[in-house]
């Protein structure tokens, strides 16, 4: 990393604050980083194939159809998103993995749109498939699905305002269309969105997913593919690219505003340009060494770069016997303008590894860049052994990269470019710089709360797992910014766990029992004296050392001192008059210190002095007058007259929180408790029995008691109100003389979170200027969502066996479940007579509907049809034995493959096992 110069303007410069991809062979950044490191092609090849008179001398020419194959594209976590089965079916799934995408980069840079404060912008591109051609083809089977329908589904022209639209962005959604460059355009653009103030942030890339894979169809050795299926970018062999899915996306923001959020930065966009080739080439599809130089110097002068910084390119690098010497003497025009230095820039192309992505190759470019300028090491770009003789790599400053090795700066910074050039003349070239420096900020807190929160069960049991791994590993983050990470920048849904980090060990997380929900909170004062650990809250806890302070105000030097060596654990309150004091200044930091993290009280009660704080709290009586109804009538025994009199000196206030009194009143707001009441409450303190019961009159309100032990809740708990839908908080009930404070309240403050509990984490972190992290995203739980063109149906049916059947490289790995084809029909009637789980028809139902991912199916439909195949109905009849202690044969599936049937078979063997009903020996 690098630190900014005071000099530099850093108005014109992006932070990319975060990213999220799919790429051949990896499921996301990290697993695409570990790849690219160890040198990993990740390209599928089939069997070769043999043109007949193909070769130019009438001989035969052998191919190899090869791709970059992005696993499981048709997999989609609909449920997350808010889709309906049927509306997941008509997206196209190059859509569907975009927003996946957008999501898991606005996690990656904790950021939660929903809380964001500016305007949020989208911008990207998408290619051209055959989607909308199937599901027009299978209009019959789609019900009420209208052209209009698919158009919305699958047009480039919605990619990026569905994307706006599900996660709630109110900036620009400007879909971007240039070829394969249009990721690096998208960014290029969303950068100027950002400097002219169209968004305060904003998503930037391109996604290109073929689902069925693209047909490749060769077009001869005179075409862009390489025959051997092989990109040997600038080598004397190179013959062509590789035809490849990916996505990527990037969250952008001004570099200013980044660094004053404190967002985890990984790398810095400098300057970026776009221009065109224009009319001065031989050909529309023709490349322009001018118009590629002219893009890359302009995105140096944006920069204010000059070129001898720039110590790696991550070059188009298409492997095309004209383009790649075309790439490089573009670069070395445009470096040539500032530098005449020989063979001190690596170069390379992702291309190398996934094949040609379309328009998400510039995001796969960028995204391998920015990962570079993270691990300050530069990947290898494969298969160059030899360089192409049309290029003059010796006069020029490049040399190309082909082995894994530390990136060594030219000066105090790595700098790096990344072009990506277009059919059609677009050339789009960026300047990126590594992250600066971002100082260490230790926390003086010990505990630290961390918060999850998932949309199913499951999904949460997933992402704490992840997370456990993750703070267990080597790049563990400091747990104070994974906990305002986890806290801010991410979105919160029903289901929710929490755990808190201490020096201790770490606890199991707890878990919220049922869906969250704004619950009023009444604040219960004690009255009794805090044990001395809590006095660190002075230390960590501006609005608790605030507040605490502020009560002492009125008074005496001397009583001041005392009370705070009490607090301190230095002195035992042998004096009445400290200790109430004491309780008093305690239980009003503590309650200053629930209200400063959010937790603001519906009502208040207190016992014994803590009916003074509720008093204060509530708003009765000012600070300094309370003080003086602790100090004065203890240090001159009073009668109930004399207090009286002090009460009425002192006057009563009307109440801005409602009162619970001793005898279990409830006193609204806006009016003022007579002062011969409170002389009274203050001096003849009820058993808190009727005040309990009151309060627990409405299951809905937590009772939090604020100060120490647990004697009003454990009271509350054996109270006949009390029931099990009332939450009860003992705040600091668990902390023993060793035991730490801030970690006891977290405790409370988690479980009031997982109760919905609206939480102010400025508030948590107050003091501390905390920064963003990196940290595990959601886990989606997909399903498979596909419509197959009938021809498709037809080839995948010849080609397995089965209808339906999908080949093994199709499955996602992290998946349980194979995929399948369309249902015969999208939508079905509401069922008010489904049979119970507990039958076999209705285990058979409910079974079908998981496997295929459908909520409504009919007894008399078949699984087959519905889209299920081979491999789904193999672990269908394991989900069966699992309840019914009968063996199934994949055959008789076959012959009974509607769920009525299906049932029949399973009642039949229940009575009778020894009967063979399929023909073998049972």
């Amino acid at each position: 990393m690098n630190d900014f110069d005071p000099q530099d303007d850093i108005d014109g410069f992006i932070a990319v604050i975060g990213m999220a991809g799919r790429f051949p062979g990896a499921a996301n950044i990290g697993e695409f980083w570990a790849n690219l490191a160890a040198g990993v092609e990740s390209i599928t090849r089939e069997t070769p194939q043999v043109s007949a008179g193909g070769a130019p001398d009438g001989g035969d020419l052998t191919h190899v159809p090869s791709r970059g194959r992005l696993d499981g594209a048709e997999w989609f976590d609909a449920d997350y998103f808010g889709y309906s089965a049927k509306e997941a079916f008509l997206i196209d799934p190059q859509h569907r993995v975009f927003l996946e995408c957008s999501a898991a980069a606005l996690e990656d840079a904790g950021q939660d749109p929903h809380r964001f404060p500016g305007a949020i912008g989208v911008y990207g591109g998408s290619t051209e498939t055959r989607y909308a051609q199937a599901l027009s083809a299978q209009r019959e089977q789609l019900a009420g699905v209208t052209e209009d329908d698919i158009l919305l589904g699958t047009s480039p022209d919605f990619l990026v305002s569905r994307t706006a639209e599900r996660l709630g962005l109110r900036g620009p959604a400007i879909a971007v269309q240039s070829a394969c460059a249009t990721a690096l355009v998208a960014i290029h653009t969303a950068g100027r969105g950002l400097l002219a103030g169209d968004c305060d942030m904003a998503l930037a890339g391109g996604v290109a997913v073929h689902v069925p894979p693209k047909t490749i169809t060769w077009t001869g050795p005179d075409g862009t593919l390489a025959p051997d299926g092989t990109c040997r970018a600038f080598d004397a062999k190179a013959e062509g690219t590789v035809a490849s899915n990916g996505v990527g996306v990037v969250v952008l923001k001004r570099l200013s505003d980044a660094l004053a959020d404190g967002d985890h930065i990984r790398a810095v966009l400098r300057g970026s340009a776009v221009t065109n080739d224009g009319s001065a080439r031989i050909g529309f599809t023709a490349p322009s060494v001018e118009g590629q130089a002219a893009a890359v110097r302009e995105a140096q002068l944006t920069a204010d770069t000059d070129a001898r910084t720039i110590t790696y390119v991550e070059a188009h690098g298409t492997a095309t016997p004209l383009g790649d010497p075309i790439e490089i003497a573009a670069l070395t025009q445009a470096f040539r303008d500032t530098t005449d230095d020989r063979a001190f820039c690596s170069i390379g192309s992702v291309k190398t590894n996934i094949g040609h992505a379309d328009a998400a190759a510039g995001a796969a470019g960028f995204i391998k860049t920015v990962l570079a300028l993270e691990h300050r090491q530069i990947p290898p770009s494969l298969h160059f052994t030899e360089a192409n003789p049309q290029i003059d790599f010796e006069s020029s400053p490049f040399r190309v990269a082909t082995e894994l090795r530390d990136w060594a700066p030219a000066g105090a910074t790595r700098r790096a470019g990344v072009s990506s050039f277009a059919v059609g003349g677009v050339n789009a070239h960026l300047v990126l710089e590594e992250a600066p420096e971002r100082p260490v900020r230790e926390s003086e807190r010990r505990a630290h709360l961390l918060v999850h929160s998932a949309r199913t069960p499951s999904a949460l049991r997933t992402l704490l797992s992840r997370f456990a791994a993750h703070l267990g590993g080597q790049a563990s983050p400091s747990r104070a910014d994974a906990a305002w990470t986890l806290q801010t920048g991410r979105r919160e849904h029903a289901y929710r766990a929490f755990t808190v980090a201490g020096d201790g060990p770490s606890r199991d997380p707890v878990l919220a029992v049922e869906p969250p929900r704004e619950r009023p909170v009444v604040f219960l004062f004690p009255g009794r004296t805090g044990p001395a650990e809590a006095w660190r809250l002075y230390t960590t806890e501006p609005a608790f050392k605030q507040a605490f302070d502020a009560a002492l105000d009125g008074a005496d030097r001397e009583l001041g001192t005392s009370v705070r060596e009490v607090a301190r654990g230095l002195a035992w309150p042998g004096d009445p008059v400290v200790r109430d004091v004491y309780v008093f200044a305690f239980e009003y930091a503590l309650a200053a210190l629930w209200q400063r993290w959010g937790v603001r009280p519906a009502a208040v009660f207190g016992a014994g002095v803590g009916s003074l704080v509720a008093a204060v709290v509530a708003g009765v009586f000012p600070l300094a007058d309370a003080l003086r109804l602790i100090t004065e009538p203890a240090r001159s025994p009073a009668g109930d007259e004399e207090l009286r009199e002090l009460v009425r000196s002192v006057g009563t206030r009307a109440h801005r929180i409602p009162v619970v009194l001793g005898d279990g009143t409830w006193s609204g707001t806006d009016t003022a408790i007579a002062a011969d009441r409170w002389a009274s409450e203050l001096r003849d303190q009820a058993h808190p029995d009727a005040a309990l019961s009151t309060m627990l009159a409405d299951p809905e309100r937590i009772l939090l008691q604020v100060g120490a032990g647990s004697a009003l809740v454990t009271l509350a708990r054996q109270q006949p109100a009390h029931t099990p839908a009332h939450l009860l908080l003992a705040a600091l009930a668990d902390l023993d003389e060793s035991g730490d404070a801030l970690a006891t309240l977290y405790q409370a403050l988690g479980r009031l979170w997982l109760s919905g509990t609206a939480v102010s984490w400025s508030g948590v972190h107050d003091g501390e200027r905390r920064a963003k992290v990196a940290l595990p995203t959601y886990p989606y739980e997909r399903l498979p969502y596909l419509v197959r063109h009938p021809a498709e149906e037809a080839q995948a049916a010849a080609g397995a066996g089965t209808r339906g059947t999908t080949s093994a490289d199709d499955l996602p790995a992290d998946e349980e479940s194979a995929t399948g084809n369309a249902p015969a029909a999208l939508s079905r009637p509401e069922a008010d007579d489904r049979p119970a789980d507990d039958t076999p028809l209705g285990l058979v139902l409910r079974l079908f509907g998981e496997a295929l991912g459908l909520a409504d199916i009919e007894p008399d439909e078949s699984f087959f049809e519905l889209g299920g195949d081979s491999l789904v109905a193999v672990k269908l009849l394991a989900r069966i034995r699992e309840t019914y202690p009968v063996e199934i044969k994949m055959r008789s599936l076959f012959a009974s493959a509607t769920a009525a049937d299906l049932a029949g078979l399973i009642e039949q063997k229940l009575a009778d096992p020894g009967h063979d009903t399929e023909g073998e020996p049972a």
